[in-house]
């Protein structure tokens, strides 16, 4: 840590970013679908740093937003009723 202007400051190292592909692979995900998470008009977007067309990540701030993303409520599952067969028997 440095000290100037009175601040603390934290040296960033290049190692501390990832790319879009190596969150995804973290992830277990696609690329497509963290583009989709990092989407302004998405509600809960993911937290990236914009570095002109490349986008890097900190998996710190990845991790974080994994964790206060809220989990989706599924509606309870109803179990399907079995059909009766009906079986006709030809009249002798």
């Amino acid at each position: 840590m440095r000290k100037s202007d009175n601040k603390l400051t934290v040296p960033l190292a290049p190692d501390q970013f990832l790319s879009i592909e190596e969150v995804a692979r973290r992830l277990h995900a696609d690329v497509p679908w963290v583009r989709e998470k990092i989407r302004r008009r998405c509600p809960n977007p993911m937290p990236v740093f914009n570095l002109g067309r490349h986008l890097v990540f900190d998996w710190a701030q990845v991790v974080e937003w994994v964790r206060k993303s809220p989990r989706p409520i599924h509606a309870a599952h109803r179990r399907r009723a079995k059909k009766k067969v009906v079986s006709m028997k030809k009249a002798a």
